[in-house]
């Protein structure tokens, strides 16, 4: 990959003192477009590496979680209790633009990477900082992940439950993770536009716990505002029109006809059903009136075909759905494709492999060509070089501890 002019973030340096994937994916996106990206790792490696094994997760050839989350980045391996290595990172610091870290607090103050320890050296460079529950607090320097601080602590694990005799469900690996980053990579992209107003740099934060509230949002604010929330003893019905349906080929999907004055006939059109509109089956001003018969009728409608019928049923007929997906849909789905929401990673180990682009596009200006998360160390001599450090010097680091770097 070449970081230049030809891409927006062209020239930009980011250290990436971050683990896991919130705070790294951030820098993965101003990876993408053109942002070199310097990951720093303990002789250990980031302990993303080892996400798979621990958290009893499918395992493969590769490491699928470091592959998105580390893409296009360079790896140095620094031993940041050494003397010797944190002088390093300090002239690192000293030529980058942005600095990401979500280390626990005390362990920032440990390894002497606090924002008061850092920005003396570049007043220029944007501290971005990515904890679990905030910055100050009495949570401020506890450890934290996504399926805790973002998914269980916001309400959203409680409220998804179909009822409160339910049991609760584990996010997904990253999904509280993800959308974070966005929100740091918002903050440092603002950051950025500040210094080109002020000629300084400054700290930017954001938490796992304040991006789950803004997910949960609505109700938070409706009970923010005194709204009772009913007991759910037993999951709440759904009204056919936003329900989901099983299709003949063993498949799901949702009808979302919430604007259902428009809907509804259009509905009864493209299903050639006009007996429900001679028999009234639907009252606009009693919705619920023959909730059951609806349901009955539409289920039997849509069993009686597969998936692919439906789409080409309901596709552009102004019906509202959505297909309940399944991860091994996406490789083949054409809108994924067709929108470059699957895009190539150049990757030595497969022919053709695809990864999952960074979710917005800014008119004019392209990204990268995406190439595979690197191993440990594996840019260690490269970057050190680039900044003066000799072969000889290089050497005494590894032999010290200092540093370190694959022979493979």
């Amino acid at each position: 990959m070449k970081n230049s002019d030809n891409y927006l973030l062209g020239g930009i340096k980011v250290i990436d003192a971050a683990s896991f994937i919130a705070g790294p994916s951030a820098a993965t996106i101003m990876s993408d477009y053109g942002a070199e990206v310097i990951k720093i790792e303990p002789r250990s490696g980031d302990s993303l590496r080892n996400l798979i094994a621990n958290g009893r997760m499918p395992e493969g050839t590769e490491d699928y979680c470091w592959e998105l989350t580390s893409r296009n980045k360079k790896s140095i391996s620094l031993n940041l209790k050494d003397k010797e290595a944190h002088e390093i990172l300090v002239n690192l610091i000293k030529e980058a633009d942005v600095f990401i870290t979500n280390m626990p607090f005390p362990i920032r103050e440990k390894l002497n990477i606090r924002a008061e320890d850092i920005r003396p050296h570049n007043e220029k460079l944007i501290y971005a900082s990515l904890t679990g529950y905030g910055e100050v607090g009495p949570d401020a320097d506890r450890t934290a992940y996504d399926s805790m601080a973002w998914w269980a602590r916001s309400g959203l694990m409680d409220f998804v439950r179909p009822s409160d005799n339910s049991p609760v469900a584990w996010s997904t690996p990253g999904m509280g993770d993800h959308p974070t980053g966005m929100a740091l990579y918002g903050a440092i992209m603002t950051a950025l536009f500040k210094r080109e107003k002020t000629g300084k740099g400054s700290e930017v934060s954001t938490s796992l716990m304040s991006n789950g509230a803004w997910a949960n949002g609505v109700f938070i604010q409706a009970a923010l505002m005194d709204i009772e929330f009913p007991q759910r003893p037993e999951p709440i019905p759904r009204h056919p029109f936003y329900d989901f349906y099983k299709t003949r080929d063993k498949r799901e999907f949702a009808l979302g006809m919430i604007n259902s004055r428009i809907e509804w006939p259009k509905l009864i059109q493209i299903l050639e059903r006009n007996d429900w509109k001679e028999r009234e089956l639907f009252d606009f001003d009693d919705p619920f009136a023959n909730a059951d018969i609806l349901r009955k009728e539409l289920g039997e409608e849509f069993q009686g075909r597969d998936l692919e019928e439906i789409n080409d049923l309901l596709r552009n007929s102004g019906v509202t759905y959505g297909v309940l997906g399944r991860t091994t849909d996406h490789r083949e789905d054409a809108q994924f494709l067709e929108t470059e929401t699957l895009v190539p990673l150049s990757h030595e180990s497969f022919d053709n492999l695809l990864t999952i682009n960074s979710p917005f596009h800014i008119e004019g200006e392209k990204k990268v060509d995406f190439i595979r998360a690197p191993k440990i160390g594996e840019h260690t001599k490269e970057v050190l070089g680039n900044y003066g450090v000799s072969d000889d010097e290089l050497e005494s680091l590894k032999n010290n501890n200092s540093i370190y770097w694959s022979e493979n």
